[in-house]
């Protein structure tokens, strides 16, 4: 079997009142005949209130339809967006708390790789228009398309997962330090989560450099569509940086986390060494270190205590 199909067989029967976040494909034509784009559209079907997650259905189904996008050789580039008001808030940790095995935590990391890094590797350029909230595996698919967008207007954007007892499993260790250099990143991997679980907002994102472009949001979808033309045609060059400094902004955030946790939270710590190789280790090697790291975590009781403590406050007390 392919690890596609080893991960369905492994994991499509569980969870199985998960809320799936379906990728709604539709063509769009580029303004000033750049050509046509596909543009997924996440959608749980719900409003706002009930935001755009990621379990293993909601992957299987964003795997299909980029494998249908793949197919096709008529198109000029592919996007991604989320439904009003939210992008995506990344893993369904209601299914997060249900791994029942290594093997099956081993699996959700490999899966949300494979699935989201295809839209690094597709032959034309792929875009994220990040419209809405934009957390975890939300803002990790972001990071793996080639070129991002924001809307001013974006409230939260944030990798909570050592908030939680875990780390940014699908890419965020790896591809937000080579964005915005090993620093900047460790605030929003590290820092931010403990410090309350403090989020950024739009514009802040923009200003780190983790978005390319920034628009309003009464016109945000039709600006960046118009940039997105502009990138195809060769109008716009977004240049990256290389980031140096590495080493001292690990050891500098290891003395704040020793300083804050005193050794009793094993994520922060796993989230450093992950930033620390992101600065040699290749695609391959980080993504699967990653992979590591999240089954270790998933496993362990920290995580449990976290995400029981999480939902007791944001959705009990809610009740």
């Amino acid at each position: 079997m392919s690890d596609i199909e080893t991960w369905r067989a492994l994991l499509s029967g569980r969870n199985t009142d998960e809320v799936v976040t379906k990728a709604l494909v539709r063509d769009v034509p580029l303004p000033g005949g750049a050509g046509t784009m596909a543009l997924i559209t996440l959608d749980n079907g719900f409003d706002h209130t009930k935001p755009n997650t990621f379990g293993p259905h909601g992957l299987f189904a964003l795997e299909e339809a980029l494998s249908e996008i793949a197919a096709r050789t008529d198109l000029a580039a592919v996007g991604v967006t989320g439904k009003p008001f939210i992008f995506a808030v990344g893993a369904d940790l209601k299914g997060a708390a249900a791994v029942a095995s290594r093997e099956e935590a081993e699996a959700i990391g490999a899966l949300g790789h494979h699935v989201f890094r295809r839209l690094g590797e597709l032959p034309v350029p792929t875009f994220a228009f990040v419209n809405g909230a934009a957390m975890g595996g939300g803002l990790e698919i972001a990071l793996h398309c080639a070129y991002r967008t924001i809307s001013s207007g974006v409230p939260a954007v944030a990798l909570p997962e050592c908030f939680l007892g875990l780390v940014p499993g699908w890419g965020g260790t790896q591809l937000l330090p080579r964005l915005i250099g090993p620093a900047n990143a460790i605030k929003l991997i590290i820092e931010n989560p403990l410090s309350q679980n403090r989020m950024i907002k739009g514009a802040d994102a923009y200003k780190l450099g983790v978005a390319d472009a920034m628009f309003e949001p009464a016109d945000f979808l039709e600006e960046s569509l118009r940039w997105a033309a502009r990138v195809v045609k060769g109008e716009v060059t977004v240049e990256r940086q290389e980031h140096d400094g590495w080493d001292k902004a690990v050891a500098d955030a290891r003395f704040l986390v020793d300083m804050k946790l005193r050794g009793a939270s094993p994520a922060p710590y796993r989230a450093l060494d992950l930033i620390a190789l992101a600065a040699t280790a290749s695609r391959d090697e980080g993504f699967a270190a990653e992979t590591q790291a999240l089954a270790d975590l998933l496993m362990g009781d920290e995580l449990r205590a976290g995400l029981y403590s999480f939902d007791l406050v944001q959705r009990r007390a809610k009740r």
